[in-house]
Formats: structure tokens, C-alpha cells, sequence
């Protein structure tokens, strides 16, 4: 973690960074197609400063993984990083579609959540047009499971009428920021989109969404420090998305609170009257 300290300024003091979502199961999903690849990402992942990973690969119809698939993937995958001397500490998960998710039982639900606590980590659309994902959302939430949205700042929908995701953030939902989505990895559009989602307040975590090691890199706290030109103040909550709100996750129990109000841009955020509401 030495390394990983200088990437901010002194007096930050990261003690852990943790990455609730990358695609680092080999051979699952659209993450790296073998072990050696799942590798690379996780020594890439070790470098920018993470000591914990949750292996989240999709469930969807198209990719209906199971919760047992996922937990042996994890074992075989942390007995090779064990052996390659990486120390990387992997923990169980899932990224559903909602869709595929609300036609799950409970059981399943559960040991698809992540770490094996109370959070499921649910995919935002992507598609322009995703009638009844709040509802189906909320209905997650009303048989008992607790919902981290990821990647808002990349759905059309949420981009265009963001008062969705504040509603439901409202109704105790986390959102799941991409971390190069804050330095223009997915485009100009989702860069000030995520940007906006901060300053409105409506970010609780940051996360890789990390497909390999190279293309899709696992990377946090650099992306975070570039973001902080932009957005001045964001390193002071840094800790809290990549540490404190994530070790919560996994723990269980509740989310603490912000260190303070969120950070500011110099000109006026798009979702500054969505954030006073709050």
C-alpha cells in the first residue's frame, strides 16, 4: 500500500482500498477469458492499491451464472493467487440485471450478494429505454435485500432524467460510481454526468468495474486524484467511497455518514437543485 498512498497527497492516509465490483473470474463473463489473465488484472489491481475484491460477474438471461459458480470461481481463483504470491483477497458476488434478479429465488438472491452480506450490486441500463427498472428495484428492497445500483452515471435513462436516481438513493439505495467514468474513460458525456452525481451528493462508492488488465484496468485512487482537479474536494471523501462505505458492505451493519458536505465545482453542477432537495 506504500505505492499506493503516494498516488494522493500526504495527509490522506488510505489504510485499505477495496473494489466492490470487477469481472476478474476467468472464463465467466466478458472478464478475462483464462486464469492467467484473471492474474494480470489482480496484480494490476494489487499495484493501484487494492487489497480487496469482490468478483461480481453478470447474471443475466443471457448469462445466467449461478451463486455456485461463483463462490467455487472465487476458491480456484484465490488458491492461484495464493500460490502467485498476490494479496489480493477476493470475496463473492454478482452484477444482475434486474430483469434476471426479480426472477431469482430468495436463496439465490442472497448468496449472490455481495461478500455474502445484505448488498446486491444491480446494473443500471444501459439500453436507452428500461421501462420498470425503479419498480422492479424497489421490489428487490421489499423482499428483504439491500440495493447497490451500479454504474448510474453510464445509463441513458438515469442521464436523462436523474431524478430517478436521486429517488432511489431516497429509498436507501446506493449508487456505484465507475472510477474511470470520473476521468473520461466511457466519454465526455458520462465524465460530467459522474461529476455531477458527486456533486449532487448522490455517490456512495467507486468502483473498477474491472474487465482485464489493461483495456478495462482495476484502477481507483489514480483516477480519483485526476478527478480532483476537477471536482476540488473530492479526495476528502475518497476514503469513505473506496474504504469506509465498502468495508461496510461486507461487514454489515450500517453505512456511515459523508465526511462532510460533497465536493464542488467552480461552475455551476447540473444536478445542484437535485442535490438541495435532498
Amino acid at each position: 500500500m506504500d505505492g499506493a498512498r503516494e498516488l494522493v497527497p500526504a495527509g490522506y492516509g488510505w489504510r485499505t482500498v477495496i473494489d466492490l465490483h470487477a469481472h476478474v473470474l476467468p472464463a465467466v463473463d466478458d472478464g478475462p477469458r483464462a486464469v492467467e489473465g484473471s492474474l494480470a488484472l489482480a496484480r494490476a489491481a494489487v499495484a493501484a492499491g487494492t487489497t480487496e475484491l469482490a468478483a461480481t460477474p453478470h447474471v443475466t438471461w443471457e448469462l445466467p451464472t449461478t451463486s455456485s459458480a461463483v463462490r467455487a470461481g472465487v476458491r480456484a481463483l484465490q488458491g492461484e493467487l495464493d500460490a502467485a504470491g498476490i494479496p489480493l483477497r477476493l470475496h463473492p458476488g454478482a452484477e444482475l440485471a434486474v430483469s434476471k434478479a426479480v426472477d431469482l429465488d430468495d436463496a439465490e438472491l442472497a448468496a449472490l450478494r455481495l461478500g455474502g452480506g445484505e448488498w446486491l450490486l444491480v446494473e443500471c441500463p444501459l439500453r436507452a429505454s428500461a421501462a420498470g427498472f425503479e419498480r422492479a428495484a424497489l421490489h428487490l428492497q421489499t423482499r428483504g435485500h439491500r440495493v447497490v445500483l451500479a454504474h448510474p452515471e453510464r445509463s441513458p435513462v438515469l442521464q436523462r432524467d436523474p431524478a430517478k436516481l436521486a429517488a432511489l438513493v431516497a429509498e436507501g439505495m446506493l449508487a456505484q460510481v465507475t472510477a474511470g467514468s470520473l476521468v473520461g474513460a466511457f466519454g465526455g458525456t458520462v465524465e460530467r454526468f459522474a461529476l455531477d452525481l458527486v456533486e449532487a451528493g448522490l455517490v456512495h462508492l467507486v468502483a473498477s468495474d474491472a474487465h482485464d488488465a489493461v483495456r478495462r484496468p482495476p484502477g481507483l485512487l489514480e483516477e480519483l486524484r485526476a478527478a480532483d482537479a476537477e471536482l476540488p474536494g473530492l479526495l476528502d471523501r475518497a476514503a469513505w467511497m473506496t474504504s469506509e462505505v465498502p468495508r461496510a458492505i461486507l461487514a454489515g451493519g450500517p453505512v456511515p455518514r459523508p465526511p462532510g458536505p460533497p465536493p464542488k465545482r467552480r461552475r455551476r453542477g447540473l444536478l445542484r437543485a437535485v442535490g438541495r432537495r435532498r
